[in-house]
């Protein structure tokens, strides 16, 4: 074969190479973009999972956000974000079921794992409206406690206190519900049993009744029921409240307020405050406070029902409630 001949045979053989050369590269390049799209189309299809759980987040609906996300973990797309979404919904159903089923420990318990929970901003609302249905929670469950212990100590007072503060609670919380539900047929008992004692009294002609109509009419049966009061008038004067005049009453209650304390002891507890209570503050010393709450029954306007008798300690928040029958306080928060 000539030279001519040669270099012919060599250009036909550098354009096979070429050409095969050019079209593994075309399908090289088809399936990397092919793979890019895929994977695009994943991560496209995932995020939009997780912004529509935020979206479920913010409406209330933490199980359909729960489910949502499971699908993209299960089929092994999901991101970091999203797996870690995931698992803290998981902790929040678990929450609600143990609030439910008054599994108060339990809740109180996972409720901390998730304390420093700071975003998503949806999800954080979950959590702060579950620390206020743990704690309504908690209040309902020592109050129904309060209320059949009280009650069958003959301390319808107390009783009756307690009834009120439960039924202050809101209902829209399951185990709430079920303790005022529970605690009804007390509140008819309580009721039968501070009419009998008021009408025994005025039957008797006892001036204690007399006093408690009169003083009643002027708006100052708490005031002249109150432990505090009681307290601060006999140190002050060495005399009974009974012989004070409404004035003088008047006059100790008003030293026993205190507006800003008030304040943070509601935030704290998230103890409901209802039209008619009346408050007494008394200050133990630096960072203790003793807080009496009472109101009238709603049965019998002559008769003053004690909600509550508290020590709030202003620097850790800590709040204990004072057992009538025991006489020792219980943390309540």
């Amino acid at each position: 074969m000539g030279a001519a001949g040669l270099k012919l045979e060599q250009g036909k053989l550098l354009l096979i190479v070429c050409c095969s050369f050019s079209l593994w590269s075309l399908t090289a390049c088809s399936a990397t973009d092919q793979q890019n799209s895929s994977r695009e189309t994943v991560t496209t299809t995932s995020q939009k999972q997780y912004q529509q759980a935020l979206k479920d987040l913010n409406r209330g609906a933490d199980h359909q956000a729960f489910e949502r996300l499971k699908k993209v973990v299960t089929q092994n797309t999901a991101t970091a974000q999203e797996k870690k979404l995931y698992n803290q919904l998981g902790r929040v159903l678990e929450i609600k079921k143990d609030l439910a089923a008054g599994n108060l420990t339990t809740a109180q318990a996972n409720l901390a794992d998730l304390e420093k929970v700071d975003q998503p901003d949806s999800l954080v609302k979950q959590i702060t409206a579950l620390k206020k249905e743990l704690q309504a929670s908690k209040l309902a469950k020592i109050y129904y406690q309060e209320i059949v212990t009280y009650y069958q100590a003959g301390k319808y007072a107390a009783a009756g206190g307690s009834y009120q503060a439960l039924l202050d609670l809101s209902n829209k919380y399951q185990l709430v519900a079920a303790y005022q539900a529970k605690a009804a047929e007390y509140g008819n008992l309580i009721s039968q049993r501070q009419s009998q004692s008021v009408a025994s009294s005025t039957s008797a002609g006892s001036s204690s009744a007399a006093s408690s109509n009169k003083t009643a009419t002027n708006g100052y049966t708490n005031a002249r029921s109150s432990k505090l009061i009681s307290s601060e008038y006999a140190q002050k004067t060495g005399s009974s409240i009974s012989s004070a005049t409404n004035s003088q009453v008047s006059s100790v209650a008003e030293s026993l307020s205190n507006d800003q304390v008030l304040e943070k002891f509601f935030k704290t507890s998230q103890i409901p405050q209802e039209a008619g209570d009346q408050y007494y503050v008394k200050q133990v010393n630096a960072q203790t406070y003793q807080i009496e709450i009472r109101h009238t029954s709603p049965s019998d306007s002559n008769v003053s029902n004690l909600k509550g008798m508290y020590q709030f300690e202003i620097t850790t928040g800590k709040i204990a409630k004072l057992n009538e029958v025991t006489g020792n306080y219980v943390n309540i928060n």
